[in-house]
């Protein structure tokens, strides 16, 4: 994966509120585990590290029937980082879509 796909894919969960920027770090929420791995991924190839993947709510799906929501916190070297941030300050949120249950 190149690096303006790993860009243009972290761009897109900004734009849909899964992932922001807070100080230094990015958090990224979901409930899919599979955009989880590929937001590992990403974060890797960019030279950055994930601090922790912790479990921090449920999300409701109908009346019995609900998902966890995913929360991981990552560091990025600001240097690979500079352009995500402005991004983020520009077209991002300072809440995920995820901020009602958490």
């Amino acid at each position: 994966m190149e690096n303006i796909e790993i860009e243009k894919l972290l761009k897109g969960w900004i734009r849909t509120q899964h992932l922001i920027c807070l100080s230094n770090q990015f958090i990224f929420e979901t409930v899919d585990q599979t955009a989880l791995e590929k937001f590992e991924h990403c974060i890797m190839l960019l030279g950055g590290q994930i601090r922790s993947i912790t479990a921090i709510g449920n999300w409701p799906m109908g009346p019995r029937r609900s998902f966890k929501i995913l929360r991981a916190i990552a560091l990025i070297p600001s240097s690979n980082s500079k352009s995500l941030v402005i991004y983020w300050a520009k077209r991002g949120s300072i809440t995920t879509r995820y901020h009602e249950i958490t």
